[in-house]
């Protein structure tokens, strides 16, 4: 099953950088923007805040990026909410007495481990400022269809 808290979390950030100069951003507002609950959108940004990416005083409807857009990572981004989770995660619960599942976990554990790391590899080259960019070229584009 897909975890969402990376695509979520670039939105609060992405969302916050181009709602900038307004004088509040709610969570509630983030909220309806990802169509989740504002309580998940204030856990994820306390995370971002601790991760450094983010500044957000409780109570005030005021978070703003703790770095340029361009310095963030999505790498960063995936660390602040992921923890030590890995993108692909190996069933160590599969039958040893079977031929395939007693050797299965093993065999998929290096692929899996090539897997994340290429994935890394290629968020650490994607920063924020690239996903705020390509929101505003796909709001440009909508405008001219309507």
């Amino acid at each position: 099953m897909a975890n969402t808290k990376l695509s979520d979390a670039t939105h609060i950030l992405a969302y916050i950088a181009i709602n900038e100069n307004k004088t509040e951003i709610k969570s509630t507002t983030i909220a309806e923007s990802i169509n989740t609950s504002p309580s998940l959108v204030r856990r994820m940004m306390s995370s971002l805040k601790k991760a450094g990416l983010l500044n957000a005083i409780p109570g005030a409807a005021t978070p703003s990026l703790a770095k340029d857009p361009k310095d963030i990572s999505l790498l960063d981004v995936y660390f602040a909410v992921s923890g030590d989770q890995e993108l692909l995660n190996v069933d160590e619960h599969t039958n040893a007495n079977c031929p395939v599942g007693s050797i299965i976990p093993e065999v998929l554990v290096h692929y899996y481990e090539e897997i994340q790391n290429t994935a890394e590899a290629k968020m650490a080259k994607i920063n924020l400022q690239e996903i705020i960019d390509d929101v505003s070229v796909q709001q440009a584009k909508q405008a001219i269809i309507k």
